[in-house]
Protein backbone atom coordinates (compact mmCIF):
# COMPACT_ATOMS: atom_id res chain seq x y z
CA UNK A 1 0.00 0.00 0.00
CA UNK A 2 1.54 3.21 -0.69
CA UNK A 3 2.05 5.92 1.96
CA UNK A 4 -0.11 8.87 3.55
CA UNK A 5 1.01 11.95 2.55
CA UNK A 6 -0.63 12.80 6.24
CA UNK A 7 1.99 10.09 7.86
CA UNK A 8 4.12 11.28 10.76
CA UNK A 9 6.88 8.56 10.61
CA UNK A 10 8.26 9.88 7.06
CA UNK A 11 9.86 6.44 6.34
CA UNK A 12 9.25 2.72 6.82
CA UNK A 13 11.93 1.63 9.31
CA UNK A 14 10.97 4.79 11.31
CA UNK A 15 7.01 4.01 11.29
CA UNK A 16 7.87 0.25 12.03
CA UNK A 17 9.94 0.59 15.32
CA UNK A 18 6.98 2.61 16.71
CA UNK A 19 4.88 0.24 15.59
CA UNK A 20 6.70 -2.35 17.07
CA UNK A 21 7.63 -0.67 20.66
CA UNK A 22 3.38 0.50 20.08
CA UNK A 23 2.18 -3.23 20.02
CA UNK A 24 4.97 -4.19 22.96
CA UNK A 25 3.90 -1.35 25.43
CA UNK A 26 2.34 -3.17 28.33
CA UNK A 27 0.98 -1.06 30.29
CA UNK A 28 -2.06 -0.23 27.96
CA UNK A 29 -2.93 -1.73 24.73
CA UNK A 30 -2.46 0.54 21.69
CA UNK A 31 -5.64 1.06 19.31
CA UNK A 32 -6.13 1.35 15.81
CA UNK A 33 -8.69 3.60 14.31
CA UNK A 34 -10.97 2.95 11.04
CA UNK A 35 -12.82 5.58 8.90
CA UNK A 36 -15.84 3.75 9.84
CA UNK A 37 -15.68 4.68 13.72
CA UNK A 38 -14.21 1.11 14.37
CA UNK A 39 -11.47 0.82 16.88
CA UNK A 40 -9.37 -2.38 16.96
CA UNK A 41 -6.25 -3.42 18.74
CA UNK A 42 -2.91 -2.32 16.56
CA UNK A 43 -1.61 -5.64 16.57
CA UNK A 44 -4.89 -6.77 14.62
CA UNK A 45 -3.38 -5.38 11.63
CA UNK A 46 -0.55 -5.43 9.53
CA UNK A 47 1.93 -2.42 9.90
CA UNK A 48 1.52 -2.13 6.02
CA UNK A 49 -1.89 -1.57 7.07
CA UNK A 50 -1.81 1.24 9.22
CA UNK A 51 -0.51 5.13 9.91
CA UNK A 52 0.27 7.19 12.64
CA UNK A 53 -1.06 10.61 11.91
CA UNK A 54 -2.82 12.82 14.39
CA UNK A 55 -1.12 11.05 17.46
CA UNK A 56 -3.65 8.42 16.76
CA UNK A 57 -2.97 4.49 14.64
CA UNK A 58 -5.12 4.84 11.60
CA UNK A 59 -6.37 1.73 9.36
CA UNK A 60 -5.47 3.01 5.91
CA UNK A 61 -8.79 2.29 3.23
CA UNK A 62 -7.25 0.66 0.19
CA UNK A 63 -7.78 2.30 -2.63
CA UNK A 64 -8.78 0.47 -5.58
CA UNK A 65 -8.82 2.64 -8.56
CA UNK A 66 -5.96 3.70 -10.87
CA UNK A 67 -4.56 7.09 -10.72
CA UNK A 68 -3.55 8.98 -13.50
CA UNK A 69 -1.56 11.93 -12.40
CA UNK A 70 -2.57 15.35 -14.42
CA UNK A 71 0.03 18.36 -13.91
CA UNK A 72 0.41 18.08 -10.61
CA UNK A 73 -2.76 16.79 -9.20
CA UNK A 74 -4.53 12.70 -9.65
CA UNK A 75 -7.26 12.18 -11.02
CA UNK A 76 -9.80 8.56 -11.21
CA UNK A 77 -10.65 8.47 -14.79
CA UNK A 78 -14.24 7.74 -16.14
CA UNK A 79 -15.71 6.25 -19.44
CA UNK A 80 -13.73 8.47 -22.39
CA UNK A 81 -16.83 10.87 -23.30
CA UNK A 82 -18.04 10.60 -26.97
CA UNK A 83 -16.68 13.78 -28.11
CA UNK A 84 -14.57 13.93 -31.43
CA UNK A 85 -12.23 16.79 -32.85
CA UNK A 86 -10.73 17.18 -35.19
CA UNK A 87 -7.78 17.72 -32.86
CA UNK A 88 -7.39 13.90 -31.94
CA UNK A 89 -7.72 14.86 -27.99
CA UNK A 90 -9.79 12.15 -25.97
CA UNK A 91 -11.71 13.46 -22.94
CA UNK A 92 -12.75 11.44 -20.22
CA UNK A 93 -15.13 12.95 -17.03
CA UNK A 94 -12.77 12.51 -13.41
CA UNK A 95 -12.94 12.61 -10.29
CA UNK A 96 -9.83 14.15 -8.62
CA UNK A 97 -8.63 12.07 -5.83
CA UNK A 98 -8.08 13.79 -1.98
CA UNK A 99 -6.39 11.98 1.04
CA UNK A 100 -7.36 12.15 4.48
CA UNK A 101 -5.93 10.25 7.47
CA UNK A 102 -7.45 6.96 6.31
CA UNK A 103 -5.66 7.43 2.92
CA UNK A 104 -7.04 8.26 -0.50
CA UNK A 105 -11.25 8.60 -1.83
CA UNK A 106 -13.23 10.10 -4.22
CA UNK A 107 -16.30 11.33 -3.70
CA UNK A 108 -19.36 12.43 -5.92
CA UNK A 109 -19.78 11.98 -9.45
CA UNK A 110 -17.04 13.10 -11.38
CA UNK A 111 -16.69 16.84 -11.51
CA UNK A 112 -13.51 17.55 -13.89
CA UNK A 113 -12.55 17.15 -17.89
CA UNK A 114 -9.62 15.56 -18.57
CA UNK A 115 -8.10 15.22 -21.97
CA UNK A 116 -5.65 13.26 -23.36
CA UNK A 117 -3.00 13.60 -26.77
CA UNK A 118 -0.49 10.85 -27.19
CA UNK A 119 1.97 11.40 -30.11
CA UNK A 120 5.09 9.56 -30.93
CA UNK A 121 7.28 11.42 -28.36
CA UNK A 122 4.57 10.66 -25.25
CA UNK A 123 0.86 11.33 -23.87
CA UNK A 124 -0.02 14.92 -22.48
CA UNK A 125 -2.21 15.43 -20.56
CA UNK A 126 -4.64 18.35 -18.83
CA UNK A 127 -7.70 19.21 -17.04
CA UNK A 128 -10.76 21.30 -16.26
CA UNK A 129 -14.33 22.08 -15.45
CA UNK A 130 -15.30 22.08 -18.50
CA UNK A 131 -14.01 20.61 -22.07
CA UNK A 132 -12.84 23.61 -23.52
CA UNK A 133 -11.09 24.17 -20.41
CA UNK A 134 -9.34 21.12 -20.84
CA UNK A 135 -8.77 21.43 -24.62
CA UNK A 136 -7.31 24.59 -24.26
CA UNK A 137 -5.10 24.06 -21.35
CA UNK A 138 -3.70 20.70 -23.18
CA UNK A 139 -3.29 23.13 -26.73
CA UNK A 140 -1.45 25.26 -24.19
CA UNK A 141 0.80 22.49 -23.24
CA UNK A 142 1.33 21.08 -27.05
CA UNK A 143 2.50 24.76 -28.43
CA UNK A 144 4.91 25.67 -25.17
CA UNK A 145 6.23 21.58 -26.02
CA UNK A 146 5.87 21.78 -30.09
CA UNK A 147 6.46 25.45 -30.18
CA UNK A 148 9.41 25.55 -32.50
CA UNK A 149 8.13 23.28 -34.58
CA UNK A 150 5.69 25.05 -35.25
CA UNK A 151 7.37 28.36 -35.87
CA UNK A 152 9.17 26.49 -38.37
CA UNK A 153 6.49 25.16 -40.41
CA UNK A 154 3.75 27.59 -39.71
CA UNK A 155 6.39 30.75 -40.58
CA UNK A 156 8.47 29.49 -43.40
CA UNK A 157 8.03 32.70 -45.85
CA UNK A 158 8.35 34.87 -42.99
CA UNK A 159 11.57 33.52 -41.41
CA UNK A 160 12.87 33.82 -45.39
CA UNK A 161 11.46 37.64 -45.71
CA UNK A 162 13.89 38.05 -42.25
CA UNK A 163 16.29 36.55 -43.64
CA UNK A 164 16.89 39.26 -46.89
Amino acid sequence: MTRNKLATHKTIAEKERAYNAAILDSKHQTMAYSRDGTIAPLANFAVSDVEFIGGLWRVQTPFIHKIQDVRDKQFVLNTPLPHREKNHFEFYSAWLVSENCYGKYISGSPKYIVAKYTTDHGTYWSYGDTIEQARAFLGIRLYDEYMDLIHAHACKKQLSRQKK
